[in-house]
Order: C-alpha cells, then structure tokens, then sequence
C-alpha cells in the first residue's frame, strides 16, 4: 500500500495544467511557471515526508464477544493517534458476509487529535447463526497539509459468534414479573387432574374447588383455608430440532430453522424454570447434536452453544433415525416437542408411522412451520394458465397437510401448526397443556 494523491493534491494539478495553456498566449511567462511547478512540488515532498508514520496511527474494532440473530448489534473502531499532528482519517471496515445490514457499507470519516484517539461507530445486523470471520480493517489518514492520503490498514481479523435471537427469553421475564405473559401469546392453562404436587396452603377465594379445601387449616386459622397444589415437576422434555432441506426455506430473510431455534430454547427455559429436565436432538438426513436431559438451568447455556454454529444443510430429513435414536438413549416416557415441516402426504407417510410408534410410548407435541409461498399461491387468484396449474398444485399441498396433520393428531399426538413467525407461543401453550393437565 502505497500513499496516494488527495483530492486536494489534483486539484492543484489541473490548477497547474490549466495554467499551462497561458504560455501559448503569454510565453514569456514561463520562468515564474516552472518556478511556480518546483515550489508546488517541493510543498507535495514535504509535506509526504513531514507526515506522521504508519506505526503512528492504530485501530482496534470493539465488537461484542456474542450477538443475536435478527438484532441490531453497534460495533465501533478505535483509532490512536500517536503523533503530533491531527488527523483525519477515512476507514472502511469488512463485515462478516453474514451481517450484510451493515449501514453505509461500513465506511466512515473522523478526526483524531494529536497523541489522542477517536471513535467511529456502525451498526450491524447478523442474518443467520453461527461463527464468522471479520475481514481486515482499512484506513487512510491525511498529510499535514492534506496533499497526500497515506495508508494505515490493520489486519483486526477475528471471531464473530452469532447466537439464537434470546430477545424473547429478556421479553418472557420482564412480561412474566408484570404478569403480562398473554402479551407473548401464552395463556393460562387450568389442572385437568393428572399427578400433582402439595405446595402451600392460602386463603379461599371464590371459584377455587371445594375439594381442595383443608378443613384441618380452616379449622386451624378461622377461616377457610385451601391446599395449592401444582403439577409435578420433574418431567422430561425432549427437543427434536429439524435441521433438513425444508427449514432453510426464508420468510422475510429469516429461515425456518433460525424460528424453529428460538422457540425450542424459549420453550426448554420456561421447563427448567418450571423444574424440569430438557434434552435436544438436531437432525436432519443426520443425527447433528444430542444433549441427554438435564434438569439444571445451565442447560439451557448448553443448548444454546449447540444450536448457534449448526446450519441447515439440504439433506432430506430422517424423523425415523431421530426418533430411534431418542427411543434408544431415552426409553422413559417424556414430552417430544418436534420441530419441523414436510411437503406432502406421500413424502410425510414414513413420518407419521414413526410418530405413531413413538406417541405409544411418549407424548408427542407436532410443530410444523407453515409455507408462507404455499398459502399465497392457494389465495392468489390465477391470470394465466401456469398460475392456475400453480394455485391447483398449492391447494392440493395444503389439502395433504391438513390430513397429514389429522393422522398425527388420530395418532394420539398434539398438532401445532403456525407461520414461522407465529410458532413459539403456540409451543409453549401445548408444553402447559401437557404438563398442567396431568398427560404426561
């Protein structure tokens, strides 16, 4: 890299070439000329020479260690001047491929004083999961007189890790303190019976089951007096995460999966704080990752850094080498909560004999993320003749899903089908459904 001429320098260069046209009608003027040549010269040589060295000016990029997806991260870069002069300094930085948001293509301008630093800040936006490289940063300075743009470039390579967008979880707690939780979709869920645990005693109020109260306590305290109980805890929960063909279709630049993601860990931390044990399972043609269950809070760290550097691939999903592979490390009766999608009946057939063999032993909880393309071509009204055979062909996809979804719910199993977007409350509605009502 090499210094090169600033605007400033060429415009004194055609200020000069231009002048040079007056010797044809004033040629005795051509002494003050070249003299004038050699003084602008001599200013651009020592100007490049009295500029601060390279090694005067450092940069340092200031990223967050660990980003979520789909949020809104700022990354600032440092520049120390260590030389006498001020500068100012033109930067342009190289983003991860996968943070294609970066605003302004991540290039910007400040002035830094002498034997001082300055801060330039962007913003960035990571599309996907995973781990990523930064690419080197760039800077030019200006000489003293701002004749010259002298480079500085920095290597700053290092590592971005995206993690899965956790901005629900923050949300969960903050509505679950303010009992809002109905602003997150969830609702609350009544005992249907089923095993319960003894919690605590508290004051009758109307509506509560005259069969919970204790008439030893009322007698006790003078005034009635009920035994609060809750659903036992301790249950296992296993997250079956499809990372096949199908989940990497898009929706507003957000895959399937990367929703799939956030909803099982939303789901695995409201079951660990409710107390009990979560597993996973990340699978496509593939068994990908398998966590045993653990009924520690810690878990829910350790499914996160599972799931934030796996990727989709483009391999046909095998639910029956996942669901034998649970069957196998996992024999005692536990919640399934499976997250995935198919195409149609015939496609989905192996599916549902395996999900039926599996919901003999287990509580099945069915989410399927629907196709938003397929629902608008089902809805669109045809203008030529492929638009017709296309709005046939999705309604005939979308009649297969619905019987797909009935023979698993024949099966004995519970269905939840939801837009990407929309999947994670209904999820986490039919883990309440089943751990309130005494299913398990």
């Amino acid at each position: 890299m090499t210094p090169v001429p600033s605007a400033r320098f060429l415009a004194v260069g055609a200020a000069l070439a231009a002048a040079a046209f007056g010797l044809l009608v004033f040629p005795a003027v051509w002494p003050a000329f070249a003299t004038a040549n050699l003084a602008v010269l001599l200013v651009t040589l020592i100007d490049l020479v009295a500029s601060p060295r390279r090694t005067a000016v450092r940069a340092e990029r200031l990223a967050p260690e660990r980003m979520s997806v789909r949020e809104e991260q700022r990354v600032a870069v440092r520049v120390e001047n260590r030389s006498r002069q001020w500068l100012r300094v033109r930067l342009r930085d190289s983003p991860p491929a996968g943070f294609r948001d970066a605003d302004a293509d991540a290039e910007g301008e400040l002035v830094v004083p002498p034997n001082g630093e300055g801060r330039w800040e962007y913003t960035i936006r990571p599309r996907s999961r995973g781990r990523f490289e930064w690419g080197p940063l760039a800077l030019r300075y200006r000489s003293a007189l701002g004749l010259w743009e002298l480079p500085a470039g920095a290597p700053a390579t290092g590592e971005a890790r995206v993690y899965p967008n956790l901005s629900q979880l923050e949300r969960y707690h903050l509505l679950a303190r303010s009992d809002r939780l109905a602003a997150l979709g969830l609702r609350r869920v009544r005992f249907k019976g089923g095993s319960t645990e003894f919690e605590s005693l508290r004051e009758y109020v109307p509506g509560d089951d005259a069969r919970q109260v204790d008439w030893m306590a009322t007698a006790r305290r003078g005034r009635l007096t009920v035994r609060h109980r809750e659903a036992e805890r301790n249950q296992t929960v296993l997250l079956l995460v499809d990372f096949g063909r199908l989940m990497n279709a898009t929706e507003g630049g957000t895959s399937k999966l990367d929703f799939a993601v956030d909803a099982a860990l939303l789901l695995a931390h409201v079951a660990l704080a409710r107390g009990d044990r979560v597993g996973l399972c990340a699978f496509s043609g593939k068994v990908h990752a398998w966590l045993p269950p653990r009924g520690n809070l810690a878990q829910n760290r350790l499914i996160a850094e599972a799931l934030y550097a796996l990727a989709g691939d483009f391999t046909e999903t095998d639910h029956a080498r996942a669901l034998k592979l649970v069957t196998a490390r996992h024999p005692k009766r536990s919640l399934l909560v499976v997250l995935t999608d198919f195409v149609d009946g015939t496609t989905a057939a192996d599916m549902v004999a395996h999900l039926s063999l599996a919901a003999r032993r287990h509580v099945v909880l069915f989410a399927a993320l629907k196709d938003a393309f397929l629902a608008r071509a089902a809805g669109a009204v045809p203008e030529t003749e492929r638009d017709g055979f296309r709005k046939a062909a999705a309604v005939g996809l979308l009649r297969e899903r619905a019987e797909v979804l009935e023979r698993v719910r024949h099966a004995g199993g519970l269905v939840v089908d939801a837009e990407p977007g929309n999947i994670t409350p209904p999820v986490v509605n039919g883990y309440l459904e089943v751990m309130l009502g005494g299913r398990l």
